[in-house]
């Protein structure tokens, strides 16, 4: 009798495949956009853009590190003239935080957690 109600009592706690899909569509929300504030900045922009899918962002994010790795690994630094205005650690650290910023940090978390519950037995 005592293996009976333990049974029992593990079919309780397990989720139904309709409680599982419900969870699961939770999970599937839209991407969340971080917001945080730069010191001595008054007036924050957000910008959007579209990708078709998770390939194609990181696929930006990628080409965002290796241009930042070949300006890295370049010893004569930039030679543009357009560019002489600029500095080169200052810039390089812009598209590095840039590439940050992209990082899709609340739908990996969503994953991990539609994996979770999925999977579990």
């Amino acid at each position: 009798m005592i293996k009976i109600g333990m049974m029992t009592k593990e079919k309780h706690n397990k989720k139904s495949d309709s409680e599982k899909l419900q969870e699961a569509i939770q999970l599937l929300r839209p991407r969340k956009l971080r917001k945080y504030n730069r010191k001595n900045n008054g007036t924050m922009q957000e910008v959007t853009f579209e990708v078709t899918s998770n390939g194609e962002l990181r696929y930006i994010i990628s080409c965002l590190l290796r241009v930042c790795i070949l300006a890295l690994e370049n010893e004569e630094g930039f030679c543009s003239p357009r560019l002489s205005a600029c500095s080169e650690d200052l810039t390089i650290a812009t598209i590095l935080d840039l590439a940050d910023t992209l990082m899709p940090d609340s739908q990996l978390d969503s994953y991990d957690a539609l994996e979770e519950l999925l999977l579990e037995e």
